[in-house]
């Protein structure tokens, strides 16, 4: 496929390879029962997947801030 205007004459690449829809749709059901088996998790590990997250966002704002006092160091805040 070189343009869109071949596409659409159904003009192919010599190099196209042809799909088994068969396996594609194996493909596809694997893929979903693998993202099906990592959504169920119990209320104890999200939970704690919660506080983790919420942990990781104090440090962040700590960081903020501290770079905050920072730069009003720096550009003579604390000076004058």
């Amino acid at each position: 496929m070189t343009t869109k205007k071949d596409f659409k004459n159904n003009c192919f690449s010599p190099n196209w390879l042809e799909v088994d829809l068969r396996d594609a749709k194996e493909a596809q059901t694997v893929k979903e029962e693998r993202l099906e088996s990592k959504r169920r998790k119990d209320l104890n590990t999200l939970l704690k997947e919660l506080e983790e997250i919420k942990q990781s966002i104090e440090k962040a704002a700590e960081k903020q801030h501290r770079l905050a006092n920072l730069m009003g160091f720096y550009s003579g805040e604390f000076v004058q």
